[in-house]
């Protein structure tokens, strides 16, 4: 399967800056909630984050490209995947794409550890959710 669509929205006037712009803080919130789209798609939605597991993971390092402006009234999606598997920690990448032309606005890759979310410090990736996620492993752009 690879990479899924995992968030889709119009972007507003207030999440532009006095450049007229997306505001930086604007993409990582998208990439926050893509994050939250392929969790859920690899069995961490919210079930497993409030209750269940009470594991999620969490961004401690990204690399991110600002490809094209993104503008008000603009369409865009994000695409995301794994490109990685560690131990206790994965990396995820996410592409950000004008809807109405499927142009490349913005790339993260994302390093992210699992966070046990009791003990508020990262725990070892059990081979369950590791198949789940392999799922969703590229090496290839969306």
């Amino acid at each position: 399967m690879a990479s899924i669509e995992t968030f889709r929205r119009i972007i507003d006037p207030t999440d532009c800056d006095m450049l007229g712009h997306m505001n930086i803080s604007r993409y990582f919130g998208c990439v926050s909630d893509a994050g939250l789209g392929l969790m859920t798609a690899f069995g961490l939605g919210q079930d497993q984050i409030t209750g269940g597991r009470r594991q999620a993971f969490a961004m401690v390092h990204s690399d991110a490209n600002y490809h094209r402006e993104v503008l008000a009234g603009e369409w865009i999606y994000m695409r995301s995947a794994v490109a990685e598997i560690g131990r206790r920690s994965a990396t995820f990448k996410h592409w950000m794409h004008r809807a109405t032309d499927d142009k490349l606005l913005f790339d993260v890759t994302a390093k992210c550890v699992l966070m046990d979310l009791d003990k508020r410090r990262a725990t070892v990736i059990d081979d369950a959710l590791a198949t789940a996620m392999q799922t969703f492993l590229t090496e290839h752009p969306a």
